[in-house]
């Protein structure tokens, strides 16, 4: 009887924890306003204001600019995140910055107009990924 209750425990444990886990959800990314046959673009997705500030994204990945468009479409864990994308025109693989910290290359992120300057803070850039999100459009900007 004590080995039947433990199983049953057991049992019940494992179907619980299951069924708690959360499951990815699928998003589509659209980054905006490329130069066609400009440069990779380089899109990368921060899951908290850590990783953000460290300049070190969860999921990152590289796109064609052969389009005025790039699409590509994601699996992550249902959550906020800050989304950014750039062009990367003389193909080094990085953001190239100019004078005061200003990007020379197109650059976009989540959360962002192009009106003045992107804010570092996660809180700000931040966009919720959920089942009812669906698809988010960065576009980018030349500063």
């Amino acid at each position: 009887m004590k080995k039947f209750i433990g199983l049953l425990f057991l049992l019940s444990f494992t179907a619980i924890n299951c069924f708690s886990q959360s499951q990815n959800v699928s998003i589509t990314i659209e980054v905006t306003n490329l130069t066609v046959n400009g440069g990779k673009v380089y899109l990368v997705l921060f899951s908290n204001a850590d990783s953000f500030r460290r300049e070190q994204p969860d999921f990152a990945f590289e796109l064609n600019d052969n389009s005025a468009v790039a699409v590509q479409t994601v699996s992550v864990p249902p959550g906020d995140y800050v989304i950014s994308a750039f062009q990367d025109a003389n193909n080094n693989q990085k953001l190239d910055y100019g004078l005061f910290g200003i990007p020379k290359e197109l650059v976009g992120i989540s959360n962002y107009n192009g009106q003045g300057f992107p804010s570092k803070n996660f809180d700000r850039q931040k966009i919720p990924l959920n089942s009812t999100t669906g698809r988010v459009s960065i576009r980018l900007y030349r500063f």
